[in-house]
């Protein structure tokens, strides 16, 4: 038996999938791709779609999923008490699993998405930046409602749709520096009072 092999041609399979997918999502809404289409596409057989997926919207949906649990995965690797400095080293790892999933992203921003996959995202990460504030900047923005944070999180998710948008020309590391700057930015005009 050779499941390394078949568990290669597996991923293998999937991965075309779900380029494929994102290639036809720049260009019509989910709702407007078939299947033949797709397996067109990444010249595959309609059956061995069907091994995988009952339909496009499975596939889309086991993609978002997917996505989902990596990014709370990231999330929990990088608890409040380990980012003395701030939160430059999960800048950092968001920005490289965005690089390394640049087909994703450039799915789940593009023109074609349903927003309120953006809208899940931009909660889970509302609500990671819920349970560190306080660790990480105490007395900081406490005072605003959470207004701060909110507004801290909505210029990250928009940060990061004009960096996938413009092409990801800058590196990761070069986004991640720009997110921490203007968050400590942010967080010590609220301390000061100025806001």
């Amino acid at each position: 038996m050779n499941n390394g092999a078949d568990d290669r041609r597996v991923r293998k399979t999937k991965k075309a999938l779900r380029q494929g997918l994102v290639s036809l999502l720049e260009k019509k809404k989910l709702k407007d791709i078939t299947v033949r289409e797709l397996t067109d596409t990444v010249d595959l057989h309609r059956g061995t779609f069907y091994v995988h997926y009952r339909d496009i919207y499975e596939l889309y949906e086991k993609m978002w999923q997917e996505a989902i649990q990596e990014i709370r995965d990231i999330f929990r690797q990088y608890p409040p008490e380990e980012l003395p400095g701030g939160p430059a080293p999960l800048f950092r790892a968001i920005m490289e699993y965005a690089w390394e999933n640049r087909d994703l992203c450039q799915m789940f921003f593009g023109p074609n998405v349903d927003q309120s996959l953006v809208q899940e995202l931009s909660s889970i990460a509302e609500e990671k930046c819920a349970e560190d504030w306080p660790v990480l900047y105490p007395g900081a923005g406490c005072s605003h409602g959470g207004y701060l944070q909110i507004y801290v999180v909505a210029g990250c998710m928009g940060t990061l749709r004009r960096w996938v948008s413009a092409g990801m020309a800058e590196s990761p590391r070069q986004m991640a520096a720009l997110l921490d700057s203007i968050t400590k930015a942010t967080v010590s005009l609220a301390a000061s009072g100025s806001l």
